[in-house]
């Protein structure tokens, strides 16, 4: 099979392509999430020999987009790029970790106590690292949006 490197699509189906793409990469993201949240609260706490496979591609997806995004100066459809916004994100994934920390635990050894300090220390230390990436991430998005508004240096055409 002979591959061209020609593009055989309209802009029409470039644009639904790209499309499916985005649904396809997405659904591959919230998918890998969803069976690496089920197996931990389902099955406990598990050794990383469990969850190596998922957990990788997760994270090269996870990496990749951030990077991309900030190398382009994106930071997001929706939200606005500052740090209350950064707050409030890093609050709601400290206490979705520590929500599915505490099921694994308390399913696993049922011990209120252990459940409950196990949930703290999993939201402090998530929300810390959550809000360092975003801020590092923000500082960094902010930089490249600056590069690409500066006009750029008048050439002497001679």
């Amino acid at each position: 099979m002979k591959m061209s490197k020609k593009n055989n699509l309209d802009e029409m189906q470039e644009q639904e392509l790209l499309k499916i793409e985005h649904n396809g990469y997405w659904l591959a993201f919230w998918g890998l999430l969803t069976a690496i949240v089920a197996e931990v609260i389902f099955f406990g706490p598990v050794d990383f020999k469990t969850l190596a496979g998922e957990w990788i591609v997760f994270m090269v997806m996870t990496v990749y987009l951030a990077i991309a995004c900030c190398r382009r100066g994106i930071w997001d459809r929706h939200l606005q790029m500052n740090t209350k916004t950064n707050l409030i994100t890093s609050a709601i994934a400290a206490l979705a970790l520590s929500a599915i920390m505490g099921l694994a635990t308390l399913k696993s050894f049922e011990k209120p106590a252990g459940t409950a300090a196990t949930m703290l220390i999993s939201a402090v230390i998530t929300f810390v690292l959550c809000f360092a990436a975003l801020s590092v991430a923000m500082k960094q998005t902010k930089k490249k949006n600056a590069e690409l508004e500066k006009e750029p240096d008048e050439v002497d055409e001679q």
